[in-house]
């Protein structure tokens, strides 16, 4: 397939590059019989212009990714921050019933619930959902749809917010997230989406960040657009860091011209970045930057100095079945999920191991590099040399 249909706009968009043939980055294999059981199929990402957004066609069930999820927001000692961050904003707001919707561990649930607010959590996730339920945090396990907002309406009541945070990006139906918002939201109510950033992404060479969990990634204009079919208005947009780079995006029924300039001044600065062009000659920069990595590691070795990476998200995937590391290159890798370790990377099956089980290598590879200070407290050694995979730099 060469062309596919633009999920905001409808428009025929072609395919603009191909991170090639990859795994579910968030499927770990237990054990090396399950290897030869691993979906793969071809990476291709199309572009359309007139929206700013990408797309990632996947025919892979979505139920799939789901079912057993190895991804904690609690583990993170940044991302808990910054959820513990945005829920005081939340609390100091005033807010009255909150509903967030991809809720994982229940990380911004916990903070909310502490200072007062009413809130519920819904996940699609059975195993993470059943974290977040045991400590109290009410969690309904499913996706966001009409069903569960039924349900939600007749048992709690409509929220005056719903929150997506890191979770707009996985939906299969991004339209139908207002249609669904619309009908649970009070009238007066608002929206707050957290997304990782396209623009970002593409600025940065994160092409990594491209996996089958998110078939969508949004730029400003494309959830301007998005939104603006069910009469929702775009109040507030500003950047935040979590996962590398992402904005918050606000949205409400009742319209404001309070941040016009600064919205402004977003959405024409992506436009210019969000260039088809721009985009071609960054991933082509992103694929030199790969084969640096594998070399680089390569020459490391030649030198007597032993290398390991650090930290297993979904873009581990991604990096090393692009550029085809496997146990020969990077020969471990540690994570700090429970839910990881003693498993294997998805694709190159690289051992996954836990920080106090593993041998100290000389260099680390830090996949997880947006975590580096928490991680450099975890190493009493002085002479360990980190680096950040894509660009290859030392952190």
């Amino acid at each position: 397939m060469d062309v596919c249909n633009c999920k905001i706009c409808g428009n025929k968009i072609e395919k603009l590059f191909s991170l090639g043939i990859q795994p579910m980055a968030n499927k770990y294999p237990a054990n090396t019989e399950s290897f030869s059981k691993e979906i793969v199929a071809d990476m291709d990402i199309y572009f359309c212009s007139e929206c700013l957004y990408a797309n990632l066609p996947c025919t892979i069930d979505r139920s799939l990714f789901f079912e057993d999820y190895y991804y904690l927001s609690s583990v993170n000692k940044e991302l808990k921050n910054h959820f513990n961050e945005f829920a005081e904003k939340l609390i100091a707001d005033k807010h009255k019933f909150i509903v967030d919707v991809g809720s994982n561990d229940g990380v911004l649930l916990e903070t909310l619930k502490k200072g007062g607010i009413r809130c519920l959590g819904i996940d699609p996730s059975e195993n993470v959902s059943k974290l977040a339920n045991e400590k109290g945090l009410d969690t309904l396990v499913g996706f966001f749809d009409m069903s569960i907002a039924k349900k939600i309406k007749s048992k709690y009541g409509s929220p005056d917010l719903i929150c997506a945070s890191s979770v707009f990006t996985h939906l299969d139906n991004p339209a139908e997230f207002f249609r669904v918002a619309d009908y649970l939201l009070d009238e007066n109510g608002s929206i707050i989406i957290e997304v990782e950033y396209l623009k970002e992404i593409i600025e940065s060479f994160g092409f990594e960040r491209f996996y089958f969990d998110r078939p969508h990634y949004y730029s400003l204009e494309s959830l301007k657009r998005l939104a603006s079919s069910y009469n929702f208005h775009l109040l507030d947009a500003e950047s935040i860091e979590p996962h590398g780079g992402s904005i918050r995006v606000t949205f409400s029924k009742v319209s404001s011209s309070e941040n016009i300039q600064k919205i402004s001044k977003i959405l024409s600065d992506e436009a210019y970045a969000l260039r088809r062009d721009s985009i071609v000659q960054q991933f082509s920069e992103f694929e030199n930057y790969c084969s640096l990595l594998k070399q680089s590691i390569k020459e490391f070795e030649l030198k007597g100095l032993s290398v390991a990476g650090y930290g297993c998200p979904a873009r581990f995937s991604t990096i090393t079945n692009f550029a085809d590391i496997d146990t020969s290159i990077i020969p471990f890798v540690i994570d700090d999920s429970p839910l990881k370790e003693d498993k294997f990377s998805p694709g190159k099956h690289i051992p996954i191991k836990k920080f106090a089980d593993s041998p100290l290598a000389d260099v680390y590879v830090v996949f997880a590099y947006e975590y580096i200070n928490s991680i450099r407290k975890k190493f009493t050694k002085n002479d360990i040399i980190f680096y950040q995979p894509i660009p290859f730099t030392q952190l």
